[in-house]
C-alpha cells in the first residue's frame, strides 16, 4: 500500500469516525421517550423522542357541534394550541425527559351539561387534586380517578370546571400531596364563580380548605390535614 493510499485511507477512517461520533451525540445514541396519543385522530410523525426535542401532533378528527379538550398527563409541559386548514388542529410541545400521554375529550356543544366553574389556589405544597360531587360512592371510595387538577404546586392556581351531580347537593376535596400527606374537607357548597384556596398558616398539619365567593367573602372553612400514606 503507498503512502497516498494510506494517508487517504486513514482520512477516510477519521471522517467516519467524526460521522459515527456526532451521530451517536445527536441521533440514535440519545435516548427517546414514548409519546402516546390516547384518543383517534392524532397524527405525529414518530412514536418517540428524544428529550429537550420539539414534538408536532396533528388532530383532524374534527366534527361539528363538538366541543374539544386536549391535555398532557404533565402540566409542567407547555402545550401549545394552533389550527390551520391542510392539518386541522396542530399542538407543539418540547418533549421532556420521561413518557409522556396527549389526552383528549370531546362532547356535543348542542347537549347541555351542568357545570361550574371555579378556581383553586394552592398554597401548601404540590399536590394532586379532586374536587368531587358528595355521593355515597364518593364518600365511601379512596380511588377518585384521574385528578381534578394534578400536580399543582405551591403559589399555583387552576381554573376547574365541574360537572354537577343531580344526586349530590354538596362537594368534597381530596387532596394528597408529593410526600404522601392527605387532606379532605367535604359538604362544601360551591357556585360558579367560587374559589377553593388550600392554605396554613403554619406548618402543614395545620392546612385548612376555604372558599371564598365571587366577592371574596369566606364562605366555609374547615381543618384539612387527615394523616400521611405509610405512616405508622
Amino acid at each position: 500500500m503507498t503512502k497516498t493510499t494510506l494517508r487517504t485511507a486513514k482520512l477516510l477512517f477519521l471522517i467516519f469516525l467524526g460521522v459515527s461520533v456526532m451521530f451517536a451525540l445527536f441521533g440514535c445514541g440519545r435516548q427517546k421517550y414514548k409519546l402516546n396519543l390516547d384518543g383517534y385522530g392524532f397524527k405525529s410523525s414518530k412514536t418517540a423522542y428524544a428529550a429537550g426535542e420539539k414534538v408536532t401532533v396533528y388532530y383532524d378528527l374534527i366534527a361539528t357541534d363538538t366541543d374539544y379538550r386536549f391535555w398532557l398527563d404533565d402540566e409542567s409541559v407547555k402545550l401549545t394550541q394552533d389550527y390551520d386548514d391542510r392539518h386541522g388542529y396542530v399542538f407543539t410541545f418540547t418533549m421532556p425527559d420521561h413518557e409522556l400521554t396527549l389526552h383528549m375529550s370531546s362532547r356535543n356543544s348542542m347537549e347541555y351539561i351542568p357545570s361550574i366553574r371555579v378556581t383553586f389556589q394552592n398554597e401548601v405544597e404540590e399536590a394532586d387534586v379532586w374536587i368531587l360531587p358528595q355521593t355515597e360512592e364518593n364518600l365511601k371510595t379512596s380511588l377518585w380517578g384521574t385528578p381534578s387538577v394534578g400536580k399543582l404546586g405551591a403559589g399555583k392556581s387552576a381554573e376547574l370546571f365541574l360537572t354537577e351531580d343531580e344526586n349530590a347537593e354538596a362537594w368534597l376535596v381530596r387532596i394528597i400531596d408529593d410526600n404522601k400527606a392527605y387532606y379532605s374537607a367535604q359538604d362544601l357548597k360551591l357556585e360558579d364563580g367560587y374559589s377553593v384556596i388550600f392554605k396554613s398558616e403554619g406548618s402543614k398539619s395545620e392546612a385548612v380548605i376555604e372558599v371564598q365567593d365571587q366577592s371574596g367573602t369566606v364562605v366555609f372553612t374547615a381543618e384539612a390535614f387527615t394523616g400521611v400514606f405509610g405512616a405508622g
